[in-house]
């Protein structure tokens, strides 16, 4: 080559350089963010009457990687995160600690998880014993320990995608100490999950260029008094995207708060939702983006002539053997004890979710009535957060029961005057729709929701008699000041030792049959 023609590609070559290396910092990515919170437990499908079959991890696993190709074959890169509450509410999950659940979130390559309220429902080292078996990261920023000040746990992550930089920004809701039992926090400080985003958004605003908070506070009403992804947005609107969980919110769309996108997906494995974005790594921005909540095989019933025909909602997925296969050996183990038969519906015991929470419940009325029963208590009260889920028509087992009431919650005996129970009622009728409105057994009730106080209190018939001492039975959570039960845990107190599910299961198996009904017990007014 002679001189004349290399001075003239001489300056082609710098310019293509230059190009070259300004392409390489200013880039769009594609990014997609699948995400799954409050998964209780439900590592398998399950039957949520009057549908069967529903969710698991084996079918969205297939999902996910179905995703994954789709993405991955377009140039773009994909993120797994679960908003937490991996614990609680599947007997063959719980009795084996969720092990099954995260080593199958392992197969499925999770990133990361956001710490929940239910990672607290055990002794700390189950989840030091957790954290052994995730292979992603468990988050929360705002959880520190009282006796140093350290964290717990990682605040964040940041991932590294091909040159794009995601941070994630772990958030629990700051009640905690008030939804578990108190000595299994005692040694920790919930921080304010707002003060603690502004303290750390800005420095990660600086290292990546998208921030995500992957969030445990739940999605409330922009006027609501609770700090939730709403309030987080608007008062750290640095925030790029937050996944949420905790309130079990199915979104059909992202909530938009300024530019922050919110989005949650439900809860127990039904729903994965798909936050496909395209980001300018030049101004760290979002450009654009769409939103999609992906059932997990959920399905519909539809009666045609009198019988029921089941139709899939969205897309079926063949669910992946090898998630079946690794299920295998955590099934054998829980199998014998909760399959045991314990006796027979002959109607749908309605519980879980909202049910149990808003108003009275054929199932709440048992699961009370038991309490009383075994007691020999004047009332029983049974928080509605406690009732998980119901139970379909037919044979009941013990694993039903368990799924009902997993937590292993004893009953306590207080004694309470008149006006102590009225207390206690009034913060009942106060949480209409929360964990802490209670199902009853013993008296009748007026909830009025415009004044937040309770109303027209019969016990056994007689009103209520404000200088009367009665004997109460609630289980130990809600009496150690659980779902804010303040004024019950400096009572004198008995703990029988009865667990609260041992309970229900000795009521039906002496019952042999039962037909629970709902029996005007509450009354909602506003």
């Amino acid at each position: 080559m002679n001189k004349s023609v290399l001075n003239r590609l001489l300056p082609v070559s710098f310019i293509g350089l230059f190009l070259l290396s300004f392409s390489a910092y200013a880039k769009e990515y594609k990014l997609t963010i699948l995400h799954t919170n409050d998964h209780h437990g439900h590592f398998q499908k399950f039957s949520p009457y009057p549908v069967s079959d529903v969710g698991g991890l084996a079918a969205q696993s297939t999902l996910v990687n179905i995703v994954r190709a789709e993405v991955e074959g377009d140039g773009g890169h994909v993120l797994l995160l679960s908003a937490g509450d991996v614990n609680t509410g599947v007997p063959a999950s719980d009795l084996l600690d969720a092990e099954p659940d995260l080593k199958l979130m392992n197969l499925i390559g999770y990133d990361a998880m956001a710490l929940g309220n239910h990672e607290f429902d055990n002794a700390r080292e189950v989840l030091l014993k957790q954290r052994g078996w995730a292979e992603f990261p468990f988050l929360a920023a705002n959880i520190v320990k009282k006796a140093d000040g350290q964290p717990l746990v990682d605040p964040y992550l940041i991932k590294d995608l091909d040159g794009l930089k995601v941070a994630i920004l772990g958030l629990i809701t700051p009640d905690v100490p008030i939804l578990v039992f108190p000595d299994n926090v005692k040694d920790l400080e919930f921080k304010d999950p707002i003060a603690t985003a502004k303290k750390y958004v800005p420095e990660l605003k600086k290292r990546a260029d998208l921030v995500v908070a992957l969030s445990h506070l739940g999605l409330y009403p922009e006027n609501s008094d609770k700090i939730g992804d709403v309030q987080l947005a608007e008062a750290v609107p640095d925030i790029d995207v937050i996944v949420g969980g905790h309130t079990h919110t199915s979104l059909e769309d992202p909530v938009v708060v300024g530019k922050t996108l919110i989005v949650q997906a439900d809860g127990y494995s039904e729903h994965v939702g798909r936050l496909n974005l395209v980001i300018d790594s030049d101004t760290d921005t979002v450009t654009t983006s769409s939103y999609a909540l992906l059932p997990v095989n959920g399905k519909k019933r539809i009666k045609y002539n009198d019988k029921s025909y089941y139709q899939y909602v969205g897309t079926g997925y063949l669910e992946d053997q090898a998630i079946l296969d690794a299920e295998t050996p955590y099934l054998e183990i829980a199998k014998a004890s909760l399959e045991k038969p314990v006796g027979k519906s002959l109607v749908e015991l309605v519980g879980g979710k909202t049910s149990s929470r808003s108003g009275e419940t054929n199932l709440g009325n048992m699961i009370a009535d038991a309490m009383r029963i075994k007691t020999g208590a004047d009332v029983a009260l049974q928080n509605g957060g406690g009732i998980r889920a119901g139970i379909a028509p037919g044979e009941i087992t013990y694993g039903d029961i368990l799924t009902v009431q997993p937590f292993g919650n004893t009953l306590t005996e207080i004694a309470v005057t008149g006006a102590q129970l009225k207390a206690v009622l009034d913060a009942s009728a106060a949480n209409i729709g929360g964990g802490g409105f209670m199902q009853v057994s013993g008296l009748t009730v007026t909830c009025n929701v415009t004044t937040k106080t309770a109303e027209n209190i019969l016990v056994n018939g007689a009103p209520l008699d404000l200088a009367k001492t009665y004997k109460m039975v609630t289980n130990n959570f809600t009496a150690a000041g659980g779902d804010g039960y303040s004024m019950l845990k400096d009572l004198p107190q008995y703990d029988t030792g009865y667990v609260d599910a041992d309970a229900t299961m000795e009521y039906i198996q002496k019952n042999g049959e039962v037909k629970p009904a709902v029996e005007g017990r509450i009354t909602v007014i506003q």
